[in-house]
């Protein structure tokens, strides 16, 4: 039998055929079973006859009891269960009884483990799961220490059963830690106060003293500073977890601290009290909380259950400060999406007749910024800072002065250098507080049309250009130049700002690798058209002092000398400049022409009009070369660095003016004294080059002179 298939034959004569293989009995009339491996193996007193369809004549030749599977103690077959909403007093019916596979619904696990079985006033053995109270039974079971934080039994996962644990080890340590500071330690008035009776004189010992003895009787004193220290190393120590986990640990720690007590008695001066240490360990908690909920990828549940559990906290009076600093704008709130969206240019909104501004946290700000740079939305990251409010003004001052750069960052040129002249409703723009390094940058970025790649500005040295930029036209760029130096007087008092502002005037529209500026050789205009440009200029620098604007006259957008034309303006600016005060170095601005040494002479020339200003720049210079500090003429310099010296010492000793004569005889003297410290300078050579191709007859004859052409000839 046990080799043989099985064949159940139904008597019934209709002949059908199932079309698939899965078809029900009754459309068959042979019906193959699988093989039974125990069949063969019952004995013929185990078998059975029992006819189960007699108008079919359907009967059951074979059949064994089914093995019973592990299974909840309401769903057991052997034993009876009677159901009971919230009867914890004593078991209803026979759910006492319970066969070897019984579960507990409660604890999980064999009812016959389970300790409050039949207890009185817990009963789980009247546990089931179509009863809303026993099912919160269970889930306070499952869920443990967790369930004050309400969260649901999907939502705990190896994260938080972690944070369970580290809470639970907290507590026993935190208890013992607790109990020594509220039994205090045995001292005396004496040793915190010092005794100053008579008694106590080193002539004089007394017993006893009734004046003084109060002070010497014991007291309990207490102090905290081990339950604070306990409580410090603690938030170090988790602050390595996930932050799932370590945002549970804290609000538990949290919500500890807050039930701790000062005891009434006397405490050691300079040592931690309640009062003093929970505000500060709360403080602490809070900020960390405020970035974790901000930086950190939790659900919109999750998070607002935490908020939820730390609202629902009582905080004592010295802590009442802290009421509600966790009600953080999660990303998804609809005034938050509405700002960075930019359809809100507020931040506020109305609601149920309340106005409503988005105000955060300082600290909440500083993670929200730091979020948004990281997924690269700068865009959003400038709406954001426009509106946005908060208890510290001096921080968020300091955020909204990169609100330029963020837009630059996004390719928005235009917006960024308009936004440096927005003044803000408690200080000025971002222009009056620009640096000399921010200055040169915004300088690059608006030029070229390219950004430094990162967050950092000053420690990037690739450069790349934003998607869908638009290119910011040059008399914008030296607008936006001009305007910043007639703002921010630090920068307009400074000799390198107005060197780079020049170098812009300069140069092309790319960088070079190294970040600096690429020089180009500008034609040199015609008398009549610099003359006129002058004239100009001075103009529009005037109109740029009292209306804080530079509108530009056409005669600057011609298409003769445009380029020339913005570098005439901007040199005429520096007359303005040097006539206001003298520098104190000028070669860096008389090194930034390069090629366009006409453009220095335009500016000696604007200088003539005042001979001691002219002077004054003259001697300045002369000073700057004689400089021991100064390597410029001795370092290693690039070839087209070389050639630009040349052509700048080739101009001073060859320009055919009047005041220039002497200052020509002084750097000639000035090459010849420290000859020897310029041997083999790539200079010597572009000016040896320079001297020959000059007329003799333009040439001075003097022996300084002529001695300085010799030791070029052989260079």
């Amino acid at each position: 039998m046990a080799d043989k298939s099985v064949i159940v034959i139904s008597d019934d004569e209709t002949d059908t055929e199932s079309e698939s293989p899965g078809a029900d009995c009754k459309d068959s009339s042979v019906l193959l079973l699988e093989e039974n491996s125990d069949f063969g193996s019952v004995s013929d007193e185990n078998r059975s006859d029992e006819m189960v369809d007699a108008e079919f004549g359907l009967s059951i030749t074979y059949s064994r009891k089914a093995e019973v599977m592990p299974h909840a103690r309401y769903d057991c077959t052997s034993h009876v269960f009677c159901q009971s909403e919230n009867q914890t007093s004593r078991p209803v019916g026979t759910n006492s009884d319970f066969c070897e596979q019984c579960y507990c619904y409660i604890c999980d696990k064999l009812a016959s483990e389970c300790q409050s079985w039949i207890t009185p006033s817990f009963c789980h053995c009247n546990a089931h799961k179509r009863s809303p109270f026993w099912k919160s039974w269970r889930d306070q079971a499952l869920i443990g220490a967790l369930i004050v934080f309400k969260f649901d039994l999907l939502e705990i996962d190896a994260d938080l059963r972690h944070a369970e644990s580290l809470l639970m080890k907290f507590d026993a340590d935190l208890t013992v830690e607790h109990d020594k500071f509220m039994m205090g330690t045995l001292s005396s008035l004496a040793a915190i106060y010092s005794c100053s009776c008579c008694c106590h004189n080193q002539y004089q010992t007394m017993v006893n003293c009734k004046r003084c003895s109060s002070k010497h009787e014991a007291i309990l004193i207490y102090n905290y500073s081990n339950v604070y220290q306990l409580v410090l190393e603690f938030l170090e120590k988790a602050n390595g977890e996930k932050p799932k986990t370590f945002a549970v640990v804290l609000l538990g720690a949290a919500q500890r601290i807050l039930l701790h007590k000062q005891p009434l008695g006397h405490h050691m001066p300079n040592t931690t009290v309640v009062p003093e240490a929970v505000p500060l360990l709360l403080q602490r908690i809070i900020e960390i909380l405020q970035r974790l909920l901000v930086v950190s990828d939790f659900p919109s549940s999750f998070s607002k259950k935490l908020i939820d559990f730390y609202n629902s906290l009582l905080l004592p009076p010295y802590c009442r400060c802290f009421l509600y600093c966790l009600n953080v704008y999660l990303w998804e709130d609809s005034l938050l999406v509405s700002v960075l969206k930019g359809q809100n240019i507020t931040g506020e909104r109305v609601v149920k007749g309340k106005k409503e501004v988005l105000f955060e946290s300082i600290h909440v700000v500083l993670a929200r910024t730091e979020k948004l740079r990281e997924q690269n939305k700068y865009r959003e990251l400038a709406r954001y800072l426009k509106v946005v409010r908060t208890n510290n003004r001096a921080e968020l001052q300091r955020l909204k002065d990169q609100i330029p750069f963020f837009m630059c960052k996004h390719g928005d040129f235009t917006s960024a250098g308009h936004h440096l002249f927005y003044s803000h409703d408690v200080c000025c723009c971002t222009a009056c507080r620009l640096t000399s390094r921010e200055f040169t940058m915004y300088l690059k970025i608006l030029r070229t049309g390219q950004v430094p790649v990162g967050n950092e500005p000053f420690y990037s040295g690739v450069w790349e250009t934003p998607t869908g930029h638009v290119p910011v036209k040059k008399s914008d760029v030296i607008k936006v130049g001009l305007r910043i130096l007639n703002r921010n007087a630090q920068l307009y008092m400074n000799p390198d700002s107005w060197a780079d502002l020049i170098q812009v005037s300069c140069s092309d529209s790319k960088l070079a690798q190294d970040g600096s500026f690429i020089c180009v050789a500008w034609k040199e205009p015609e008398e009549t058209f610099q003359q006129s440009i002058r004239e100009t200029a001075g103009l529009v620098l005037k109109e740029l002092e009292t209306k804080q604007i530079i509108i530009l006259p056409k005669q600057f957008y011609s298409s003769y000398f445009p380029d020339e034309a913005m570098l005439m303006l901007v040199t005429q600016a520096l007359v303005q400049r040097l006539i206001h005060a003298h520098m104190c170095t000028v070669l860096n601005i008389a090194m930034a022409f390069r090629r366009n040494m006409w453009a220095l002479k335009y500016l000696f020339k604007s200088l003539s009009v005042r001979h001691d200003v002219l002077h004054a720049f003259l001697d300045c210079l002369i000073k700057d070369l004689n400089e021991k500090n100064n390597t410029l003429l001795i370092r290693t310099l690039p070839q087209s660095d070389a050639e630009h010296i040349g052509h700048f010492i080739f101009f001073l000793i060859s320009y055919e003016h009047a005041v220039l004569r002497p200052v020509a005889h002084r750097i000639v003297d000035f090459l010849l004294e420290h000859w020897n410290d310029f041997q083999n300078c790539p200079w010597q050579r572009n000016l040896a080059t320079l001297l020959q191709n000059q007329d003799a007859t333009c040439w001075n004859t003097s022996n300084s002179f002529l001695q300085l052409k010799n030791k070029l000839r052989i260079v």
